[in-house]
């Protein structure tokens, strides 16, 4: 299973080499061009060859399998969703019903966390990216630190 690993602002990345522990520090910019990530395989110089995803989000994300429900500004029609992964500047959800959702538009996301609390998230979003039923969505407001959303992804 290929690691991943985060891209620093100057486009360099730490990998450790599961085999010897090892880490170091190499520029991958020539690597990740415009793309925000990229796979690819890294010789540790004790002979181990292993695969790494190179990631440049701003945020950490993580996958989820969270039920909710979104609503459209402007429609009172409740549709639900899975929040499939979700980091602290927004989330990406499956939608199970026709939505008419285009990009621009701005919804409000309600989910629970699977979290020892079932922690209610409501946050009002704006959709970034739709492919297919997948859509990616960015909080219209992000708190300085939302202590709940970043104890959550961190744990």
């Amino acid at each position: 299973m290929a690691q991943t690993v985060f891209v620093n602002q100057e486009n360099k990345a730490v990998f450790t080499c599961p085999s010897c522990t090892k880490a170091r520090t190499k520029d991958v910019s020539k690597v990740l061009h415009e793309n925000k990530s990229a796979t690819i395989k890294v010789k540790c110089p004790c002979g181990h060859i292993f695969p790494v995803v190179l990631e440049r989000r701003k945020y950490y994300r993580k996958a989820t399998k969270l039920p909710g429900i979104f609503i459209p500004e402007k429609k009172l029609k409740e549709f639900p969703m899975t929040v499939t992964n979700l980091s602290r500047s927004g989330l990406e959800f499956k939608s199970y019903e026709n939505n008419n959702l285009k990009v621009g538009d701005r919804l409000k996301a309600e989910f629970r966390l699977d979290d020892k609390s079932r922690s209610l998230m409501s946050k009002e979003v704006i959709v970034k990216k739709i492919e297919g039923t997948t859509v990616g969505a960015e909080f219209c407001v992000m708190d300085e630190y939302d202590k709940v959303l970043g104890f959550y992804l961190f744990n």
